[in-house]
């Protein structure tokens, strides 16, 4: 492996992710990966890496990276103000970094997650088949930690997304679900708040994102069952206000499952930020 970054500044947090670690749910390790899986994509496609690469997934800048050796990268995800050695650079398309260059990723609006990607992908030792980090048995990177890559040469040319292409992070969401296993077990004011009415973004790490709004009510209180959650999966706590399940989070739950929303609207709820507002759609059975 080729050293290609140190960690000069951590921010609020970082972790390197490839596009999770399947087949092992069953023995209640989450699938991890991603958290907006367009823009992880989207950043490989860019670099013309093999499917399964990795990238370095951040949430609200903050970082800074010393570069150890050449190389060919691109930033995607949320718009951040990103600059190497002091000038601004764009995001959605190729950069080269030289031994000794300074990256540094500022403030972020407009989403609140970024991705950034070597040609060739990150690497690290996987485990269980994965190279995605999952904080609750790993840690993550922080001051001088080093990034390592592939011994590749740089893209000799600029790629990137045309402009009109770039997906747009809003502050007023509407996605997709569909009905949970325990839908009909709330009352139906509830169910009607749950469906017409908004919900705020008051916080949540990469297991889960909480939800302020109308609280949800049963239609009375019985035991529930654990049962399977994924990432999407909507639970209604004691205090009836919803959480989305993100990519950490456990596999089997025993809260209320109300909804689960679209996998293709997933990235959206993903670049939420704080007081960030979401609406729900039921999708026709």
């Amino acid at each position: 492996m080729k050293p290609l970054l140190m960690v000069k500044k951590q921010g609020v947090y970082g972790s390197l992710q490839d596009q999770g670690r399947y087949g092992y749910r069953a023995y209640g390790i989450p699938l991890s990966g991603p958290m907006d899986k367009i823009s992880f994509r989207v950043a490989h496609n860019i670099l013309n890496n093999e499917k399964d690469q990795t990238s370095f997934e951040m949430f609200i800048g903050g970082f800074e990276f010393q570069a150890l050796n050449e190389g060919t990268y691109v930033l995607t995800g949320a718009s951040c103000h990103c600059l190497l050695n002091g000038s601004p650079i764009e995001m959605w398309k190729t950069f080269q970094l030289t031994k000794g260059d300074i990256l540094s990723i500022k403030s972020v609006n407009h989403g609140s997650i970024v991705y950034l990607t070597p040609k060739g992908g990150f690497q690290t030792e996987p485990i269980l088949g994965s190279k995605s980090c999952l904080p609750i048995v790993e840690n993550a990177l922080n001051v001088g930690s080093v990034l390592y890559g592939q011994p590749i040469e740089p893209l000799p040319y600029t790629r990137g997304l045309y402009g009109p292409y770039r997906p747009i992070f809003q502050t007023a969401l509407t996605v997709r679900i569909f009905k949970g296993p325990h839908f009909d077990l709330f009352t139906e004011e509830s169910k009607q708040h749950f469906l017409n009415s908004p919900y705020q973004f008051t916080g949540g790490n990469r297991m889960g994102y909480y939800l302020k709004g109308s609280a949800l009510q049963m239609k009375s209180r019985k035991d529930i069952l654990s049962e399977a959650t994924q990432y999407g999966t909507i639970q209604v706590p004691q205090s009836g206000e919803p959480i989305v399940l993100m990519a950490d989070a456990q596999t089997v739950g025993g809260y209320p499952i109300i909804a689960t929303i679209h996998e293709d609207d997933l990235h959206k709820v993903a670049q939420m930020r704080m007081f960030n507002t979401i609406r729900f759609a039921l999708m026709e059975e």
